[in-house]
């Protein structure tokens, strides 16, 4: 319950901080919009009883502000491309999955997809199949070049949850 409320004060206040506007229309909007994602939310547990925390900390402000920075140097990359001042030579490659908890592997592949010019395609034990626009993008990658702005999640931070009932799931 805790976490419920929790989630359902950074929905509210993500969608004010992001609209900017207080009209009674959007307002009521965003509340449906965060109830739609609380259900949400509870549909997946009665699913899925793994959990995980991510503890709102220093490591997580900077993997934001770091992944933002790799997002800007990415367009300007990827515009640069488009433009013809850079060469685009797409790319396929396997890069080797850094990160033995799957949490972690998860949020790499996933800021791997956010930047612009890079997709994570599929998720093996220990490689990660990738696409970029260009060959020195898919080189970076594989150095290594975005694991250091990766949180480090710690073993106590994921948990398997009992169910809270025994609902059939739709």
């Amino acid at each position: 319950m805790k976490s419920t409320i929790r989630l359902a004060i950074i929905l509210g206040v993500l969608w004010v901080l992001l609209s900017g506007h207080f009209s009674p229309l959007l307002l009521s909007l965003g509340v449906l919009s965060v109830a739609l994602v609380l259900w949400l939310d509870w549909r997946m547990d009665e699913i899925d009883h793994e959990q995980f925390h991510i503890p709102v900390s220093t490591d997580l402000f900077m993997f934001v502000w770091r992944l933002a920075g790799l997002v800007v140097m990415s367009n300007i990359d990827v515009c640069l491309r488009i433009y013809g001042f850079r060469k685009a030579t797409p790319t396929f490659r396997e890069i080797p999955l850094p990160f033995a908890n799957p949490l972690s592997q998860v949020i790499y592949a996933n800021a791997i997809t956010l930047t612009p010019g890079t997709v994570s395609m599929v998720m093996g034990d220990d490689k990660l199949l990738i696409h970029s626009i260009s060959a020195e993008g898919a080189q970076d990658l594989a150095d290594g070049g975005m694991t250091h702005i990766i949180p480090r999640i710690k073993k106590s931070d994921v948990r398997i949850a009992s169910p809270r009932n025994k609902r059939k799931p739709l």
